[in-house]
């Protein structure tokens, strides 16, 4: 691959505080995985690093991907203390597509930082974007990463939160086909997932957090053929926990009653992403897994495979994902 250099070069040299072992011994280390190399996830971590303290970030991955990456962009981090070189060199490969050991690299670097979480290593895990596709042709065999980390964490109960200063909800269904989400709709889920959120916001100073609960279909009851019923029941169960949970709202109608609430249970993918988008273009969008007994965010983006290579990426979400995982450890 050629990795030639373009984009900025202001010459500016950025260095590594403290040593290697200072920086391990961090009860604040935050480590970064490197995502899918031919995507734009080593773009967008070289370029929130300017501001950061390097003494608690851990980069998980390649040196040889970042040091390309870095050569394109013109940057001068000090690699030699921020990265742990876990993948080693990939080979060759083409940005801004789908291929194995793109895959395979990803893969190894967070299994790597799966490691260093679970034995508490890390303080936080940021996850860049991976491609389905290529973990899927490497062997991976889980939804997303999400659910693996639940997997290798031992987590029964957890959701995916989408976290924006404005706007946050957690998912009830992730990444599945539309037709099959109904199947998970359920009390016992949306009951889950409604105390999970409730708790995330206990814990960021809200005493009394207020839940809302969407609907499933358009206009919430007029095309439901059990899922409304689900959703109430739901709703209940979470009431009798103590949630002071509300709805079904129906989604169209939630822009409206967005300051009514403190944050929100989506039945499905775009339910919660749409807005989390939306009100993330600014600030940036996260994303949080809750309910892991550890902290794990990401930027609310893929690998953007399209504009990979470009020196186009905005990293204001790898910036609030890592900034999310700072404040959360502190």
């Amino acid at each position: 691959m050629d990795m030639g250099r373009c984009g900025r070069k202001d010459g500016t040299d950025y260095h590594a505080s403290g040593s290697r072992a200072q920086r391990e011994n961090s009860p604040l280390m935050i480590g970064i995985t490197m995502g899918d190399p031919a995507g734009i996830g080593p773009e967008v971590i070289l370029k929130s690093l300017r501001g950061v303290s390097f003494r608690q970030i851990r980069l998980i991955g390649s040196r040889r991907v970042f040091e390309q990456e870095q050569a394109r962009l013109g940057t001068k981090f000090n690699l030699d203390k921020l990265i742990d070189d876990v993948v080693g060199k990939p080979g060759r490969y083409s940005m801004g597509e789908v291929q194995k050991r793109c895959g395979q690299a990803a893969l190894k670097s967070l299994d790597a930082g799966i490691e260093l979480l679970k034995h508490r290593k890390l303080a936080a895990l940021v996850t860049a974007p991976v491609s389905k596709q290529a973990l899927r042709l490497a062997g991976f065999r889980w939804p997303g990463q999400t659910e693996l980390l639940a997997h290798r964490l031992g987590a029964k109960k957890y959701a995916m939160l989408a976290y924006t200063r404005k706007f946050k909800a957690v998912l009830v269904t992730t990444h599945l086909p539309l037709r099959y989400t109904s199947r998970y709709i359920n009390a016992s889920a949306i009951a889950e997932k409604a105390a999970l959120i409730g708790e995330f916001l206990k814990r960021q100073g809200i005493k009394n957090p207020r839940v809302g609960i969407m609907a499933y279909n358009p206009h919430g009851f007029e095309f439901s053929v059990g899922e409304e019923k689900r959703i109430q029941d739901g709703i209940r169960r979470a009431r009798r926990k103590g949630i002071n949970a509300t709805g079904p709202i129906p989604s169209d109608a939630l822009f409206a009653r967005l300051s009514e609430f403190d944050g929100f249970v989506a039945m499905y993918h775009d339910q919660a992403m749409i807005p989390a988008k939306i009100y993330g273009i600014k600030s940036g969008g996260v994303n949080v897994t809750l309910g892991l007994g550890r902290i794990r965010t990401s930027p609310l983006h893929g690998v953007a495979f399209d504009i990979a290579g470009k020196d186009k990426a905005s990293a204001l979400s790898m910036q609030a994902a890592i900034r999310l995982a700072q404040k959360l450890v502190r």
